[in-house]
């Protein structure tokens, strides 16, 4: 006795493409057969992400903000593992360390305040404009810099052949 017929079928399994549901149903990308798709109230991953199980930045940043007692010219301070760990690389930069210099460079460029660019400009608008007119004046100065651009192209281009520049 054959389990499987020759479409490759087993004979009481209903095959991929019936669909007792949904008649029109195409089985294809992102539409898996009706037979394979989860239950309701069922997911791939049965067991799922523990509880209190916590990734790689929740940890670095736990042990980056966890508080030391140190003792300095005598007095007790409270430092973060983070602010020891630039001392200690400030200290071996003062010992002449290359590497340590230019990891603390590094540092520095990324999280020092970072200045404003030259061209970066300021739009002073007077409270009395309201923002139709606002819009109005900011569409006639955008034609008339497009006018004065093609201007300057039919001057430098000139008109060829009876084709004129816009």
């Amino acid at each position: 006795m054959d389990l499987i017929d020759k479409e490759g079928n087993a004979p009481d399994a209903p095959s991929e493409t019936d669909s007792p549901e949904i008649p029109d149903y195409t089985v294809g990308y992102g539409k898996p057969p009706l037979i394979r798709r989860f239950k309701v109230g069922q997911s791939g991953n049965r067991r799922g992400r523990p509880r209190g199980l916590k990734n790689r930045k929740t940890i670095v940043r736990e042990i980056a903000n966890e508080m030391h007692t140190v003792t300095e010219d005598g007095r007790r301070r409270r430092l973060s593992t983070l602010e020891l760990m630039l001392l200690a690389l400030r200290n071996r930069v003062a010992e002449g360390n290359v590497r340590a210099f230019r990891a603390y460079k590094k540092y520095l460029e990324k999280y020092e305040p970072q200045d404003t660019h030259p061209n970066v400009g300021y739009l002073v608008v007077s409270a009395t404009v309201t923002t139709e007119e606002f819009i109005r004046e900011a569409e006639e100065k955008s034609a008339e810099a497009d006018a004065l651009h093609a201007a300057r192209c039919r001057e430098y281009y000139g008109v060829k052949a009876g084709r004129s520049i816009p």
